[in-house]
């Protein structure tokens, strides 16, 4: 039986998005409260746990630091930080140390984007 957790984070940072067209809003420098969902799945091992939680917490360390109070578009890999760009960032730092599922990032509380496995 497969089964999954999440993890939810929170960081915040400015942008601007280089890629839209001329007028668009969200081509000036904005802000967001970023939230950020780690999804796990797999068995549920001899301890109870798909994964300890802990080990999300240290996975997560680095890659917060590197967007948390920045401006991403000077972040290496996030010079067009959409929100489908930041959740695919999140996803290349952790597949190879956790069995992630999913990562979703939520740029307002009524707008998310996710990559999955």
């Amino acid at each position: 039986m497969r089964t999954t957790i999440c993890k939810q984070y929170h960081f915040e940072a400015a942008h601007r998005l280089p890629k839209v067209p001329d007028g668009h809003k969200c081509q000036n420098l904005h802000g967001h409260n970023y939230r950020v969902d780690v999804h796990l799945s797999g068995p549920v091992d001899w301890s109870g746990f798909v994964r300890d939680f802990a080990d999300i917490d240290r996975a997560m360390t680095r890659p917060l630091e590197k967007v948390d109070h920045r401006f991403l578009n000077e972040v290496e890999g996030l010079e067009n930080p959409t929100a489908e760009v930041i959740a695919a960032w999140f996803y290349q730092r952790l597949e190879n140390v956790l069995p992630v599922s999913k990562i979703r990032v939520w740029e307002t509380p009524e707008c998310w984007a996710e990559v999955a496995k």
